[in-house]
């Protein structure tokens, strides 16, 4: 027969490893989502990477001094998601900074 003792040491052992069980349930989600926060954070500067190199690719191409306006080589890129377009323009739009400046 089981005395009122047992019961408290079973009932005790019960509740240790329910605690357990929560505090590792806690560390394993809180550790799944710090995962997912760096894959998004990789695949935010992933992106932004290749959005520099097509644009530098880009300026790239227009500067090249056999690049006339109009070429189909201003338009380019490597998959149909990431792409660029270049144009050439001249300065006469631009304000002269020094002369905006002195006055």
């Amino acid at each position: 027969m089981k005395t009122c003792s047992d019961n408290k040491s079973t009932a005790a052992a019960l509740l240790l490893s329910l605690w357990a069980l929560f505090l590792l349930s806690a560390v394993i989600i809180s550790w799944a989502l710090e995962i997912d926060s760096r894959l998004a954070l990789n695949g935010n500067a992933s992106r932004v990477m290749e959005a520099e190199a097509m644009a530098a690719s880009g300026s790239e191409i227009a500067m090249h001094p056999a690049i006339r306006p109009g070429s189909p080589l201003l338009r380019g890129g490597v998959s149909s998601t990431q792409q660029f377009e270049a144009r050439i323009t001249g300065e006469g739009g631009r304000l002269n900074i020094k002369w905006v400046v002195l006055g």
